[in-house]
């Protein structure tokens, strides 16, 4: 690689404003997501029906990852970008349109296949319970008709690629909202008939599921034609780009196969715990996953898109500097979240508590995730480390190394979810393992790819923020155990607001004093931010 002077820094306008406009979008798709898991919650609790209703719900996106997601996610961004800069606008056009149509022909036939052998499919989720269980019943019946969400979820994956390499981040982030929207209707709808006719709630609940899975492919369209993208309606099975996208695609099924194997073992030995293991699974995991995807995943994917141009057009320093910040950043946004969400897990918890979600839910699923989360340091780093291998092209090493730890992961699930050791905890316990261990491999590796990574500033900083987070969620955890704002809905979101906003604000003061200097990525985003909303 040789050096490029004019690339962008990590805290850039262009990045931090990429930054902003993604998480103002995510953070709509995420308020609607919120919205959709309260609209369940208060449609079908945290049931044996919200356990089947999730296990078929996610065996659709699982096959696209495992069929065309992992290609797409892998290989798509830096190859258009590689075949537009060799041969132009058409060229990318070209290489798009060819995976695209070859994504709508196997996901086609493969939404049929998975509708016939629904009950197969499902039984790879509920190993540990019998195949006539009431929870693998309804699964399947939800899958038969989940199962055509395939084929749209691999049209929309193509088009945010495409939207994304275009640095087109705001109508892909936001599209969820629109899923998140339609599926609440259909719970809406649920919840009026299922009083008079349970059978129809529930296909109307697996058709409205599925609708909004149209919905978020549907309303990216506009920004495709926008980008002045022409369709070529022809496959070609020896274009260079297909060939090259499979083979750094292999890596990426291989670290598919393990990823899905783990989710496999997690939900089955989930219900070893009771039927609503699964259910419990999925109220814990969508505040787990909400200060990722609202914030660190909008900057891993904006660095993500600079890493590859960086990496195409040989340009070593820059290439580093977006790595390295976005590492250090990473952890900067997360840490605190995490320990903070950890002591606000209950309150949390109490903004589901409504129709058919009781206190008792409120305890048992708040204590699965105030474990849980503190995987979550882990977790966002091993995904910031998935883009840095994919954007240098050495994601074979990445997916052995997960594929292999994966095996570990498994072994936990089954070991520690025995009612006579921890039971569904056990989960969260196995992912803390997994997700530590395989960062720090994957750190120690890349190093060896690509040198100095700059460790030992980013441990400095990630103990900086550690300090500070310990001291915020102290006083958290004394302020909702002696000053509680009640244990309803109103509550919980007084505390979450009143606490949680008053510590992160003193943990963010906290780490621009002790001068950690990841701050200016912060700093940039939140001025890019603001400054957007005071122009509106």
């Amino acid at each position: 690689m040789t050096e490029h002077p004019s690339a962008p820094a990590a805290d850039s306008p262009t990045v931090a404003r990429s930054t902003a406009l993604m998480s103002m979008a995510t953070l709509a798709s995420r308020a609607t997501g919120l919205a959709r898991t309260w609209v369940m919650a208060i449609a079908i609790g945290n049931t044996l029906v919200t356990s089947a209703y999730q296990v078929a719900n996610n065996m659709p996106n699982m096959i696209f990852d495992l069929v065309a997601g992992g290609l797409l996610n892998a290989a798509f961004v830096p190859l258009y970008l590689l075949q537009s800069e060799k041969h132009g606008p058409e060229g990318g056009n070209r290489y798009a349109s060819n995976l695209l149509n070859i994504v709508i022909i196997v996901l086609g036939l493969l939404s049929v296949a998975a509708t016939l052998f629904a009950p197969q499919i499902i039984a790879t989720q509920t190993f540990t319970q019998s195949s006539t269980a009431e929870v693998n019943t309804l699964a399947v019946g939800f899958f038969r008709i989940f199962a055509f969400q395939l084929l749209f979820y691999g049209i929309g994956g193509v088009v945010t690629c495409v939207l994304n390499a275009n640095r087109v981040f705001f109508l892909p982030a936001v599209a969820p909202a629109f899923n998140n929207l339609v599926v609440i209707a259909a719970f809406i709808a649920y919840l009026f008939v299922a009083p008079f006719d349970g059978d129809l709630a529930l296909i109307l609940l697996a058709v409205g599921t599925t609708l909004g899975v149209v919905a978020q492919f549907v309303v990216q369209l506009p920004a495709l034609y926008k980008q002045g993208f022409k369709y070529v309606p022809r496959i070609d099975f020896k274009d260079p780009g297909l060939i090259e996208t499979i083979k750094t695609g292999i890596p990426m099924i291989i670290y598919l196969v393990g990823t899905l194997v783990a989710f496999s073992f997690r939900n089955a030995f989930s219900l070893v715990s009771g039927d609503n293991g699964p259910a419990t699974l999925i109220y814990a995991w969508t505040w787990f996953q909400l200060p990722h995807g609202i914030i660190a995943a909008s900057l891993s994917r904006a660095l993500f898109t600079e890493m590859s141009a960086a990496a195409a057009q040989g340009d070593t320093p820059a290439f580093k500097r977006f790595m390295q910040d976005g590492i250090s950043g990473t952890l900067l946004i997360v840490i605190p979240l995490a320990g903070l969400m950890c002591v606000l897990s209950e309150p949390l918890m109490q903004i589901f508590r409504a129709g058919a979600f009781n206190s008792d839910d409120v305890a048992y699923v708040g204590a699965m995730l105030s474990v849980w989360v503190l995987a979550l340091p882990f977790y966002s780093l091993q995904l910031y480390l998935f883009n840095v291998y994919a954007a240098i092209r050495r994601f074979t090493t990445f997916s052995l190394v997960c594929t292999a730890l994966c095996a570990g992961q498994c072994a936990l699930y089954a070991l520690l979810t025995s009612p006579d050791l921890l039971g569904l905890v056990g989960i969260a316990v196995a992912d803390i393992v997994f997700y530590a261990v395989s960062s720090a491999v994957l750190l120690v590796i890349l190093r060896r790819y690509v040198g100095h990574i700059g460790a030992k500033r980013t441990a400095s900083g990630a103990l900086k923020a550690l300090g500070a987070t310990v001291l915020g969620a102290l006083l958290v955890w004394l302020a909702v155990h002696y000053l509680p704002l009640g244990s309803g809905i109103g509550g919980g979101v007084g505390m979450v607001l009143l606490y949680g906003g008053a510590a992160l604000v003193m943990i963010g003061a906290l780490c621009y004093a002790l001068r950690i200097p990841e701050m200016r990525l912060i700093t940039a985003y939140i001025t890019r931010l603001f400054k957007r909303r005071l122009s509106r």
